[in-house]
């Protein structure tokens, strides 16, 4: 199966060599760049998973982050802003990320789940349950909730384990 996946212009770069020949031993897929489509040649799981490491690379995670989708219990969920005007997509993703990446790093250490902020999109790696978990704390954050509010239901979360 032949499938092409589009990334932003500005993250083709991203997919060097090294990280060409990782996927293609990791995940037993064939890679080729074209513009600014990253097409893969593969079968079944392994192609699932290399498409979806290409998707989190172009969503903002760098590689050595992304390879985690690979792994059979991972997922990847994107969450758009793009229903919010510009104003509140800027303002969602600076609450999201939080002063010198604080509030990113907070909703990771206490769900478990990868976060990276990108364009109009907050992009999630993590199992299902963790990915879930960071997705209601970055749906009440873009629905305005207080940043205290938001970091003790993150505490709670951190205090209960991730299991």
């Amino acid at each position: 199966m032949l499938e092409a996946i589009l990334v932003p212009e500005e993250r083709v770069k991203v997919f060097t060599q090294e990280v060409k020949e990782k996927l293609e031993n990791e995940a037993g897929v064939t890679m080729k760049i074209e513009d600014n489509a990253v097409v893969l040649e593969g079968e079944g799981l392994e192609m699932l998973g290399a498409k979806n490491f290409i998707r989190a690379v172009g969503r903002g995670f760098s590689p050595e982050r992304a390879w985690q989708v690979l792994k059979e219990d991972q997922v990847l969920e994107v969450i758009e802003l793009g229903k919010l005007n510009e104003a509140q997509q800027k303002n969602a993703r600076a609450r999201i990320i939080g002063t010198e990446g604080k509030m990113r790093e907070k909703i990771e250490e206490s769900t478990g789940a990868l976060v990276s902020v990108q364009g109009k999109t907050v992009s999630l790696i993590g199992t299902w349950d963790d990915t879930q978990k960071a997705r209601l704390a970055i749906e009440m954050i873009i629905k305005g909730a207080e940043m205290t509010t938001v970091s003790r239901h993150l505490m709670r979360l951190g205090r209960r384990g991730r299991a």
